[in-house]
This record gives C-alpha cells, sequence and structure tokens, in this order.
C-alpha cells in the first residue's frame, strides 16, 4: 500500500502546472524579447530598401556612362546610339540618353515621365518593374515621373550653358504611401518624399536619395 500510494504523489507532482508567477514571469521575458527585436528587423528592412535603390543607382550610372561612350565611339553629335540591339535617343548637346523611342525626344529639356521610363528600361538590362506616376503601382517597384527644369544648367559640347534641364526620378514603391484600392501614390513624388534614384539627362549624374 505504501508503494503505491508514493506512486500516486509522485505522479501527481509530475503533472503539476505553472504557477501564475512563473506565467508573468515568461509573458514579461517575451515581452522584453521583443521590444529588443522589432526596431532591430525593422532597421534591416530599412537597410535592404536603401541598399535596393542604392544597387539601381550604381547600374544605371554605369549604363549611361556605357551610352555615353557609344556616343563618342560613335564620333558625336548624332542622336541615337544602339546598345545591344535597343536604339537609344541622345540628346547631342550633352551625349546621354533621353528616349528609346524613335523620334520621341532628344531634349533633355523637354522630357516626360514616358520618355524617363524608356531611358530606364532601355539603359538597364533587366530593369526593376515600374510604372509612370499615376498608374496603379502595388505590383512594381519603382514609380517614374519627371520633374521639369530641376535639373539646374548644363555645359553642352560646344561650351555653351544650357539651363531648365530636367530631372528623371525613379521612387521605390515601398517607400511611397500607395492608396490601397487604386495602387496610386497619396502624395506628390518630390525628392523629399520616399527613397529614390536621380538621372540628370544634361549632366549624365545619377544620385540615390533617401527621406
Amino acid at each position: 500500500m505504501r508503494q503505491t500510494s508514493l506512486s500516486q504523489s509522485h505522479f501527481r507532482q509530475s503533472h503539476r502546472g505553472f504557477s501564475l508567477i512563473e506565467l508573468v514571469i515568461v509573458i514579461v521575458i517575451l515581452g522584453i524579447l521583443a521590444a529588443t527585436a522589432i526596431p532591430r528587423f525593422l532597421n534591416v528592412t530599412d537597410d535592404a530598401e536603401n541598399a535596393s535603390v542604392d544597387g539601381v543607382a550604381g547600374g544605371l550610372a554605369t549604363a549611361v556612362g556605357f551610352t555615353r561612350s557609344q556616343w563618342e565611339v560613335d564620333g558625336r553629335r548624332n542622336t541615337d546610339v544602339v546598345l545591344d540591339g535597343t536604339s537609344i535617343y541622345i540628346d547631342p548637346r550633352f551625349g546621354f540618353a533621353t528616349d528609346a523611342v524613335n523620334g520621341a525626344n532628344t531634349d533633355a529639356t523637354s522630357m516626360s515621365d514616358a520618355s524617363c521610363q524608356q531611358v530606364f528600361n532601355a539603359v538597364l538590362q533587366s530593369a526593376p518593374r515600374n510604372v509612370v506616376q499615376g498608374q496603379d503601382a502595388r505590383k512594381v517597384r519603382f514609380i517614374v515621373s519627371m520633374i521639369g527644369g530641376a535639373g539646374g544648367t548644363g555645359t553642352a559640347i560646344d561650351g555653351t550653358q544650357v539651363s531648365g534641364l530636367d530631372l528623371c526620378v525613379f521612387h521605390q514603391t515601398a517607400s511611397v504611401k500607395l492608396d490601397p484600392q487604386t495602387g496610386i501614390p497619396t502624395e506628390s513624388l518630390t525628392l523629399n518624399t520616399g527613397n529614390g534614384v536621380v538621372y540628370n539627362p544634361g549632366t549624365g549624374q545619377v544620385l540615390s536619395f533617401t527621406n
């Protein structure tokens, strides 16, 4: 009888649950871990998005340089070059890409959302998915827009100064607030909005920006 009683007592002790204090301690520890880990996770996400923008900026800068080099090899002043079978149109005053549609635009002061998009898609191999501003951007990585006259002044190959250069801006979609119903940005796409890449078709300068 004593042996049976000891076995039952041991069985009851081995299946004893957690006390309320132990549960509270566990919850507090989990809360502390969550409060520590979540900000670090968010920082990692931000760093990844910034690295992605910098990577696209670097690729675009290299491609713009190749286009300019081909224009130099072809003798300058021509309004187009061919890279990998694709015709890229050039402002002959500067030698930088302004479009990829025949006859559409060869003027760095007359850019449009569409011509900026054409440059982006033509000079980059496997360009990230993109749309021009005003279109549904929920399934693309970049939104393309043009800011007229924001590129300042550039020096043409004959030494003259040309003012009113336009800027092509490629906003990273993940950094822009979108309307959940239409996928269209709910804020103006300026250089103070989100993250992205800027291309100046009059100087060839490519820069990334973050906000």
